[in-house]
């Protein structure tokens, strides 16, 4: 497989989760920005370019929902594709991360490393195929 791989923007507060993460992602050679809130990843977006956005959704004050409603307002991130990558247990706030414009959504207890990998790969070649 010779496809880029997208830049990845990983938005967690929980530092063992950050570092799960930024392990798998690095083994799997995709290249990422971490932020261990959403206004540090306001910061990046303003000015990286992104190609898939991982947020968790409870965070303390500015929760995922908010990023997410940012992320779709905004002209030059509302096209990158969003993956909720939450502990699971608020189905309100799952909801209304889907009504924001996420993407897809996947529980953290359930989902490795590498299936989030796959899942933020398929996510970017969809994207990408849209332009």
């Amino acid at each position: 497989m010779n496809k880029k791989k997208p830049t990845v923007l990983i938005i967690e507060d929980d530092p063992t989760t950050r570092k799960v993460l930024t392990v798998g992602l690095t083994v799997a050679g995709i290249p990422m920005h971490i932020a261990s809130s959403p206004e540090e990843a306001s910061d990046i977006l303003a000015e990286k370019p992104i190609d898939v956005i991982v947020t968790d959704l409870m965070m303390p004050g500015f929760n995922g929902v908010d990023l997410i409603q940012a992320v779709r307002a905004a002209p030059h991130t509302k096209h990158i594709p969003i993956l909720v990558f939450t502990s699971g247990g608020n189905l309100e706030l799952m909801e209304k991360a889907t009504m924001a414009g996420a993407d897809e959504i996947c529980q953290k207890h359930n989902t490795p490393p590498a299936k989030l990998i796959e899942k933020l790969m398929k996510l970017h070649e969809t994207a990408a195929g849209g332009k």
